[in-house]
């Protein structure tokens, strides 16, 4: 008998946006009575994240796929939700007969005589949270253990008067938005300090705001120099205040599986300009819900927020179209779709 249902592996360093898939997941797993485990790298900040959630076992382990693996055992089912996590579900596989399924937030190819192919290949199932994300998997598996589930928005709150502090420092300044990680190689926001250095002398009332963190870090600081126009906010908790604060959301990923944050941004109706790239056209349809510019292009993220600042009743049917759109990515539908693939293994 087992002794939990399902047991989440995580073994990632930082809280990102898969982490925060994870724990939505869990959440929502608890509220229907599950019994479930979660093994994290010890120090992660997952573990305090998810501390109250009922019926759920929170394991530290070092960082290696062995000691998740072997902290699996007795789980009905273990689910990998990030890279390394792959590899403890297969070892859990080989040492208890657990079967494991895998979440891919990536879009990388995957090599078929790898290791890590292997460990794909044993999976009861491989869950892609957009169709980019399973299209390289397609042709090395079984296309009937391989599904898209896309990724929930984090149906954030927002503070009214958070919000209107927020507004207060930037009197009559259209507020420009990012939040991601400070990873230019993933993220892309050397673009918007592009774009904030050719509009700074020209449109005064647009000012970017950067949230995140991460190691580029001070690579943006230098870029940015002496601009005015744009800053560095750091770290947020409040992420629903910020959101409800921007008037614009730029997403210029250099790649990108799918971009949770984008679901967030669409709940808070905000109009969006993102890369063309990997799974983002999934959920960003150009000139129904947001504009998609090449990745690295300040010339086309110019073009896309000039014209979209410059059409009041096209930013109003974006906001409305993203407020419609984002009731497709809500937290119960992804909840059941899982379910929907454990109750079958």
């Amino acid at each position: 008998m087992s002794d939990v249902d399902v047991c989440h592996l995580n073994l990632a360093k930082n809280y990102r946006g898969g982490e925060r898939q994870t724990e939505i997941l869990i959440r929502a797993l608890a509220e229907h009575g599950y019994v479930q485990r979660l093994v994290v790298k010890r120090g992660s900040s997952l573990k305090e994240r998810c501390a109250d959630i009922p019926a759920l076992d929170v394991r530290e382990v070092a960082s290696n796929p062995l000691a998740a693996g072997l902290a699996a055992r007795g789980a009905a089912l273990a689910h990998a939700h990030e890279g390394r996590s792959i590899y403890a579900g297969w070892i859990a596989n080989l040492l208890f007969g657990t079967p494991y399924v895998i979440t891919r937030r990536v879009v990388s190819a995957q090599k078929n005589r790898s290791m890590r192919g292997l460990a794909y290949r044993r999976a009861a199932h491989v869950i892609g949270v957009s169709h980019a994300a399973v299209e390289s998997l397609n042709q090395s598996l079984d296309s009937q253990k391989v599904s898209v589930i896309p990724d929930a928005h984090s149906a954030f709150v927002s503070d009214p008067d958070a919000v209107a502090t927020i507004r207060a420092r930037y009197p009559g300044k259209i507020l420009i938005g990012n939040i991601a990680a400070m990873v230019h190689a993933h993220k892309g926001q050397s673009t918007i300090i592009d774009v904030a250095r050719r509009v700074a002398g020209t449109h005064p009332d647009w000012h970017f705001l950067l949230c995140g963190d991460g190691v580029d870090e001070q690579r943006f600081r230098d870029e940015i120099g002496d601009l005015r126009n744009i800053e560095l906010v750091g770290w947020i908790e409040n992420v629903g205040d910020y959101l409800a604060s921007f008037d614009l959301f730029l997403y210029p990923s250099l790649h990108e599986a799918l971009g949770s944050t984008l679901l967030d941004a669409m709940y808070f109706g905000l109009p969006i300009v993102a890369s063309d790239v990997g799974g983002i056209p999934d959920v960003v349809e150009k000139g129904v819900n947001g504009e998609l510019v090449a990745p690295e292009d300040p010339d086309a993220l110019f073009a896309a927020i000039e014209a979209l600042l410059g059409d009041k009743q096209r930013l109003r049917l974006l906001r409305e179209n993203n407020v419609e759109t984002a009731k497709s990515f809500n937290i119960e539908g992804m909840a059941n779709a899982y379910r929907s693939i454990y109750k079958a293994l």
